[in-house]
């Protein structure tokens, strides 16, 4: 406790700084976890309403960084992917570009799979440290309870009402700056809950067992019952999740949270929460003065001279030293945007000339006009603008009475790695209105039972050959919502559904043709 309280007098000294400007924060959201193919790689999915982040893994060599455009809930992505052969936890700094100020997150991470943090903008960006000790124990063996120890003024804790926390708080005996916030809570109210989650999740598997065995068709009824546990069952863990979390923060900060849900009797969780530590004020300085001119130039796509602003940032005398990879991360995004740049400009001028001679075939000029849009949409990733957002618009609309050309390969997936090719794996493209997902479709009875009822809303347009290849070409005016990938049903392998959008962010290729190598999972 000795040493908790001398760090937050410590910090209570440095605490005014943050209200002069507006942070960054990254929190964990785990509803946003998503499973993707990635050849055994992994990483984070960073989700803001920023457009303008440098991201740097700080532990990783072998790692790319992929901004994607603005999403219709006014996010973008960015995508961390490390390499198969690097940590398992990389840490991750974000910075907004030009800005001296950063932060950072580290998780566990898993093959083909990207762990979610959503980026807040906050005045007081604050921290939480968990503290160790024999000590931390609660003195009833029917609770569980939580200590937080603060200099933060207002500091709230918020439970979920059903689990019925007593919070109180009180101020350190030795500082009246420093509060003890203290949350205790019955752990019967955590266990009826996961009861409910286990008994919702036994009942859909005696359902779905008992018509899977089944040797005559089932009434209707039945498959209803399944659809109606099956939401019952996302509600019960839906609402174990809800009751279990606990939200710490105060007025303008981030929110830092933590779930109980693992917490057993007599057991006590004890954490000091901090403001975040701004190193020092320099916002007057040199280096930050190039900083923000090398983003300014940047903004208005001057990238060879945003690229010299950053570089004598990086070389001034009063450069904080662990800024520089995040500078050099700034310099690697203008030499990107100046290959791509010229790129462009080579393309545009060699359409201008197949036009001129007028010999081209539209073949020609398309390809062309496919790697303009390419090169354009990795600018626009970087640097998001009007200018390139009307370019990209222009041309697709050239382009969009060409059919789009999906090469698919089919490969078994066993946890770790890759077994055979995968034929007679049916593809449906589906163009209803209601959103669908795999766990729909957890046996082939119950997709056919879904055709039964919804037949319109998909169509079969294609199979794989013995090689697991299937060869598409799609109207790009009336695309399908999403693919469905149905194997033999007397294969082991689970029917697999992805949306058009999680499909064309996979795919490699150009505009004009893409490729994608699907993994199935072998049960």
């Amino acid at each position: 406790m000795k040493y908790v309280f001398c760090v937050l007098f410590l910090i209570g000294l440095l605490f005014p700084l943050a209200g002069q400007a507006q942070y960054i924060s990254c929190v964990r959201d785990e509803g946003a976890d998503r499973i993707e193919n990635l050849n055994g790689d992994k990483g984070y999915l960073l989700l803001a309403k920023r457009n303008d982040l440098v991201v740097v893994v700080t532990n990783a060599r072998k790692y790319e960084v992929y901004p994607s455009p603005e999403r219709p809930d006014g996010y973008y992505e960015y995508r961390i992917i490390v390499d198969a052969d690097e940590t398992f936890q990389p840490k991750v700094e974000v910075s907004k570009r030009g800005s001296v100020y950063k932060t950072d997150f580290l998780e566990t991470v898993k093959s083909d799979f990207l762990i979610a943090f959503r980026l807040e903008e906050v005045m007081i960006p604050i921290r939480m440290d968990a503290q160790e000790s024999v000590q931390n124990v609660h003195f009833n063996e029917t609770e569980a309870a939580l200590e937080f120890t603060s200099s933060i003024k207002g500091l709230q804790v918020h439970c979920h009402p059903d689990l019925k926390a007593v919070i109180t708080s009180k101020k350190h005996d030795k500082d009246v700056n420093i509060t003890i916030i203290t949350v205790t809570f019955p752990l019967d109210v955590i266990r009826r809950a996961k009861e409910r989650v286990e008994e919702a999740n036994k009942a859909f598997v005696a359902q779905d067992v008992k018509i899977n065995e089944a040797k005559e068709q089932l009434p209707d009824a039945e498959w209803d019952t399944l659809d109606v546990l099956d939401l019952r069952r996302a509600q019960r863990e839906s609402e174990l999740q809800e009751l279990t979390a606990v939200d710490v923060f105060a007025e303008g900060t981030n929110h830092l949270p933590i779930s109980v849900a693992d917490l057993g009797p007599r057991d006590k969780k004890c954490y000091v929460v901090l403001p975040l530590v701004i190193e020092k004020n320099i916002f007057v300085t040199e280096c930050s003065q190039f900083m923000d001119l090398g983003t300014q130039l940047f903004n208005n796509r001057k990238y060879k001279e945003a690229r010299d602003a950053y570089e004598s940032a990086f070389k001034a005398e009063d450069v904080v030293p662990n800024m520089r990879m995040a500078i050099r991360e700034s310099i690697g995004q203008c030499d990107s945007c100046m290959l791509y740049d010229d790129l462009a400009a080579r393309t545009y001028k060699k359409i201008l000339e197949l036009k001129k001679e007028g010999t081209a075939t539209q073949e020609e000029v398309s390809n062309y006009a496919s790697a303009l849009i390419d090169f354009f949409s990795k600018i626009n990733n970087y640097n998001p603008c009007d200018y390139y957002r009307r370019q990209i618009d222009n041309l697709q609309k050239q382009l969009n009475r060409l059919p789009l050309k999906i090469k698919f390969r089919v490969v078994e997936w066993k946890t770790l790695n890759e077994g055979d090719y995968i034929p007679g794996v049916e593809f449906w493209a589906y163009h209803g209105d209601t959103p669908i997902s795999s766990n729909m479709f957890s046996t082939d009875k119950k997709f056919q039972k879904v055709l039964e009822k919804n037949g319109t809303s998909f169509q079969q347009i294609g199979v794989t050959d013995e090689n697991g290849i299937v060869e598409l070409e799609l109207d790009r005016e009336k695309l399908p919502k999403g693919f469905l990938f149905r194997p033999d049903k007397e294969k082991n392998i689970k029917i697999k559904y992805m949306t058009m959008e999680e499909l064309m962010r996979q795919a490699r290729g150009t505009f004009m043709e893409k490729q994608f190598r699907l993994k199935m999972f072998v049960k």
